[in-house]
């Protein structure tokens, strides 16, 4: 009985279901979703929400795989996901963006115009530290160095916020690239002194609210928690990190800082997209002046042969744009397992959502590195927009096509049935 009726579908297979997989719209990005499965298959993250846009808005959004490795909370493509890093360039970039169109600051200016406390330990340190400006913040070349550790069970916001504007510079400022979230969380105090409102106050007036994105936010809402993606477990906790901050200053910092703490979905992540394509404009709501983006997403060439922005960076070497990324393309990524890239070039914005710190962090070496170029690189392959940028590279794992492609590789009846 069961041949029989294994019979009967494969004769149903061969004369209907070709009716249907011929006459259907074919999903060009197909090869995509197989390579984020082959990606989950080999632990590079547990879910994972693919984003892919124009100036005319989103053209492809799906969500893959589950909230964590026992699979028990399917992944949805309007879940929420700690943006980490992100919040650099969607919460205080944007910020100072807003400040500099406004006049209310220049780039050139000394952040201890706006922050007093902004000195060193000696005489000397405190004459160098004056010499670091909005720009050099924004480009990472200040002198900060990248991070600095707390015991946070003696530390409150405030002094820790102190400490952080304490610190001695490790160079001059505009001699070295070290990427630097100190920097970052000064310049969103900065945002503070200079508008009387913190930093998420100030982009969800701004920013967010005009454009409508209602699911993006530091502190999110309690009742948004089960579509909050878990991040890494927290031993001192015995849970999963979730609705809370991942990044450790952030969360000392009551969850609001300039370096981490925006949760968004792929959803409000692409109108953000869209309007910087749009060159600051989203439908009918103008945000920005074409000039400003122009300003802020353009090489800054601090110093030679680097790839940074002001605030965002760009295409270069192994990076997660992929290598067909446009040479005026800019983004970000954030250390829980997000990016975001936008290219002016080709018309297109790739935003991939995962988590990938879970269960830990050590998950994410290297298979997440390696997949991330991987799947950005396969959306314009999809695309037909496969002409390498000449500064990037591929990811030694990739380099050989025929293993970059064996994921495509189907029978004659996978692709009869489109399967």
């Amino acid at each position: 009985m069961i041949y029989k009726t294994h019979v009967i579908k494969l004769l149903l297979s061969l004369f209907l279901i070709p009716l249907f997989v011929f006459g259907a719209e074919e999903n060009i990005f197909k090869e995509v979703d197989t390579i984020i499965e082959a990606a989950i298959s080999d632990s590079a993250w547990p879910g994972a929400v693919l984003v892919v846009g124009d100036k005319d808005g989103v053209q492809y959004h799906k969500s893959y795989g589950f909230h964590t490795y026992k699979k028990q909370e399917k992944t949805r493509s309007d879940d929420i996901f700690d943006l980490a890093s992100i919040t650099k360039v969607m919460a205080t970039t944007p910020a100072v963006m807003d400040l500099y169109e406004k006049g209310k600051i220049s780039l050139e200016d000394p952040i201890v115009k706006y922050i007093p406390e902004f000195k060193g330990s000696t005489e000397t340190a405190t004459l160098m530290k004056e010499l670091v400006s909005i720009r050099h913040l924004l480009t990472h070349t200040s002198g900060l160095p990248a991070y600095k550790s707390f015991d946070y069970s003696k530390e409150t916001p405030e002094s820790i916020m102190a400490s952080i504007l304490s610190t001695d510079l490790d160079t001059l400022p505009g001699t070295r690239y070290v990427y630097s979230c100190l920097g970052f969380i000064t310049l969103g105090e900065m945002v503070k002194r200079v508008s009387g409102l913190p930093v998420n106050e100030y982009v969800k007036k701004n920013i967010y609210t005009p454009l409508g994105m209602d699911h993006t936010t530091y502190l999110p809402p309690s009742d948004w928690m089960d579509r909050i993606v878990p991040t890494e477990y927290s031993e001192q906790e015995e849970r999963f990190i979730r609705g809370r901050v991942h990044d450790g200053i952030a969360a000392g910092l009551a969850g609001i800082s300039g370096n981490a703490g925006l949760f968004s979905t792929g959803k409000d992540m692409a109108v953000y997209a869209q309007m910087f394509l749009n060159k600051g404009t989203y439908k009918d709501i103008d945000i920005f002046k074409p000039e400003t983006v122009e300003l802020f997403t353009k090489r800054a060439y601090m110093l030679l042969d680097n790839s940074r922005c002001l605030g965002w960076d760009s295409p270069q070497g192994e990076s997660s744009a992929g290598v067909y990324a446009g040479p005026n393309s800019f983004g970000h990524t954030g250390y829980t397992g997000t990016s975001m890239w936008i290219d002016p070039d080709h018309d297109i914005f790739v935003i991939l959502l995962t988590n990938a710190v879970h269960p830990h962090r050590r998950y994410k070496y290297p298979n997440y590195f390696e997949w991330r170029q991987l799947v950005h690189s396969k959306v314009y392959e999809a695309l037909d927009l496969t002409k390498q940028n000449p500064e990037c590279v591929w990811k030694e794992r990739w380099e050989d096509p025929k293993v970059r492609n064996r994921y495509q590789e189907k029978t004659f009846w996978q692709k009869l049935f489109n399967r």
